[in-house]
Formats: structure tokens, sequence, C-alpha cells
């Protein structure tokens, strides 16, 4: 063994292997447990990695050994070798262990998880993300894995846990990575209008062009369209999207559609700004391509994902009215319209990230005692975005203001 503790991977599966041989769990080799437990998360950074590793924890004290280093492909031309495919007996969960003793390979540490992930599904079709706990030991933790850890954490919503190897005691042990060494502080969930994007979607009832005065017609079908907000919300889900979306009733009486869905999401690509406001940050070349197709083509979150979304809430509205989307812009345009029009608002959806805030801040209401909010309660829902909106936050312009310009000079074309 080196100043890493082990001279490569080989030894490193060798002393786990026996670890486990010898009847003892993953939780029996990890040292900081309690520390771990008494750790108060910060921010929803911090709350989502520290409820990841708490849940993956719960399926670590019996595991059982599937495989060792061993091709678990179904086809047998492939092959797929995690460290360690283990079975979780209290939790009936799949553990994949995947060891990393060195720096240069941990870009691949991603591409191979899912790979394995995948491929337990191919043998047990039904089993379900939540049932399948990521282990990752690693004796290094550059940037680029931990960056990869929060991304499947946060973004992805998988059950990732961050552990390295350390001497204790004369013995090899096991640390939980500190929470905030993995959070990432500059993906805050402080959002600017510009980082929202979306649409509204016309629920149109065309008999109003033959009687103005009837605008009730579409009054029976308010059940149907709130259904219509439950299906794009588990599309928004199953695609890893984070977005919401209002129903709400227009009170503008030259309006030829009585209800409407105003639909949004994040808009990556307008949140890209976010590096900037970091005067330390130094850009390569891939940023500045970014930059460039930004300048370009101005994305403002309007991308097939919240299409396809929509078009599944469509398949619920078509029958009775004729939904069309209008208004391509962001969260303040949109909303002021909306607000100025509803009467009233009556429903909230959200998906992603947004939805696990939204029930967050539903749980407090029901504890305090406000039992009757519903769960679709598009106050509580206009209250969460509010609160996600930082008011005082300065969206910076790199892309139409050329005031840091100079820190592409230098930089060449690929």
């Amino acid at each position: 063994m080196s100043g890493t503790i082990f001279n490569n991977e080989s030894e490193m599966q060798v002393w786990l292997s026996t670890k486990l041989k010898e009847g003892d769990g993953l939780n029996d080799l990890i040292i900081n447990r309690e520390d771990f437990n008494l750790y108060l998360p910060k921010s929803l950074s911090d709350e989502k990695v520290f409820d990841s590793f708490k849940y993956c924890l719960a399926s670590l004290d019996i595991v059982e050994i599937i495989s060792e280093n061993d091709n678990i492909s179904f086809n047998p031309s492939d092959s797929l070798k995690p460290d360690f495919l283990l079975y979780a007996p209290e939790t009936e969960a799949i553990v994949i262990v995947e060891l990393k003793n060195i720096v240069t390979p941990s870009r691949q540490a991603g591409t191979e998880i899912s790979a394995y992930a995948n491929e337990v599904k191919t043998y047990i079709p039904f089993i379900s993300d939540g049932d399948i706990i990521n282990v990752l030991i690693s004796s290094v933790w550059p940037t680029l894995l931990k960056h990869y850890a929060f991304h499947e954490i946060f973004w992805q919503q998988r059950n990732l846990l961050c552990l390295e190897p350390i001497i204790d005691k004369g013995e090899v042990k096991l640390r939980i990575l500190d929470v905030s060494s993995i959070a990432e502080d500059t993906v805050s969930f402080t959002l600017c209008n510009e980082h929202i994007g979306g649409f509204q979607l016309c629920l149109y009832d065309y008999n109003l062009y033959e009687d103005q005065s009837n605008r009730t017609r579409l009054d029976p079908y308010v059940s149907q369209m709130k259904t219509a907000l439950s299906a794009m919300a588990s599309k928004g889900n199953a695609q890893k999207n984070h977005g919401f979306a209002f129903l709400w009733k227009d009170n503008w009486e030259l309006s030829l559609a009585p209800y409407s869905i105003s639909i949004f999401n994040f808009a990556p690509f307008q949140s890209f700004e976010r590096h900037f406001h970091n005067e330390n940050f130094e850009p390569n070349i891939i940023v500045k391509k970014i930059v460039n197709i930004i300048k370009e083509h101005d994305p403002m979150g309007h991308g097939g994902s919240l299409i396809s979304i929509t078009e599944v809430g469509e398949s619920f509205l078509a029958n009775f009215c004729t939904p069309r989307v209008e208004g391509f812009q962001n969260w303040q345009t949109l909303s002021e319209d909306m607000l100025k029009r509803c009467s009233p608002l009556l429903s909230f959806r959200c998906w992603g990230a947004i939805e696990e805030v939204f029930t967050k801040k539903l749980l407090q209401k029901y504890n305090k005692g406000d039992i009757s909010i519903a769960f679709d309660d598009p106050d509580i829902g206009l209250e969460v975005i509010r609160e996600l909106i930082d008011p005082n936050y300065q969206f910076y312009n790199i892309f139409w203001e050329d005031e840091r310009e100079d820190l592409f000079d230098d930089m060449e074309d690929i």
C-alpha cells in the first residue's frame, strides 16, 4: 500500500471483498456515521446530497454478493464488470459499488454506474431507480468526480453515496464524504425571472365566435383540465425536467379562450450566466462556444422537453376545446399577464426539483394546522415560485454586452 492507501484498484477490490466475505456490511466499515447523522443541511443542495447519502446508508447494513468484477452483460459479446453487485435483503435493493483509486479514470465513473444500472434493469425489468443504490468509493475526489456526483443526486435524482478509504487506528476503514464538499453552492436554487421560460397554452372555445356571452361552456371540464396538469407533471418527472404549470380562468371578455394553462421550466442556457458572477471564473473554449450560441440563438427555455410535456396535456384537452400554444416568454412577462387576467387561479402542478420544494411547503402548512389546503393549491404554488425568485438578482447580460469580451481574446476556435 502507498500514500493513497492502495497501490491500485485491484488492492482495493481484494480488501473490500475480504471484508464483505467476513460478514461485514458496508456500514460496519464506515467510521463517521454518528457525525453524519448530526449534520444539518444549510441549503437545498446540501439537503439533497444529505438525503441521498442517508437513503443509501439504509441499505448497507446487510449485503450479499451477487457478482464481483464479473461480466453482468445480458449480451455475452459486451463487457460490463461492476466492481461489486450486491443485494440488500432488508430493503430489497440492488447495490452497485464502483471503486476508484486514481484521478485519471474518474470521468468514466458516471457512464459506468449508469450502464450497470441499466443492465440490472434488463434482468429485473420492474425495478425502480429507488431500489438501485449506487456507492462510489474513491481514494481521491477531484472536481470532475464531485461534479458528477452532484449532478446525479441533484438533477438526475439518483441514489448515490460517496465514500473514501482512510486509515483509522491502523485499519482501513471508510468515511462518508463531507456533504458540503459535494453540494455545489454555485447551483443555488435562487433564480431570477430570466432563468424560467415558458408559454401559455390557451384553451380556445370557438363557439364564442357565435355567442360571446356564453363563456361557461368549458366549466364542466375543469376536472379534466386538472387531470391534464397531472399528466404533464408525470411526463416532466419522467424526463428529469424541472418546471411547473398553472391552470387559470381568463376574465378578459374579448378572449376566445376562457381558460389557459401557463407552463414553465428552467431555461438552462439562460442560467449559464451564473458563472460570470464569479470574478475568478476563467472560461475555456467550450464556454466561448456556448456564449456564441446564446448570442446567436437566444434560447429561452422553450425546448423540445417542454413541448412534449405540453403535448401530453393537450391529449386530455382536445376533445372539448382547441388548445394552442402562444406567448413564448419568461416568467415575469407571462406571470404578470396571467395574474392580471386570471379569475381565479385554479390549479398548480410541478415536477422535478420544484415539486420537492412545493411538497415541503405543503407539509409545513399541514403541520401548522392548515389541513384544508388542496394538494394542487395554486396560491401555495405561487408562493413557492416567488420565494425561489430573488428580486435583487442581477442578470448578467454578457450575451448582449461586451463588457467581458476580453476573457475570450486569446482563445482560438476549435
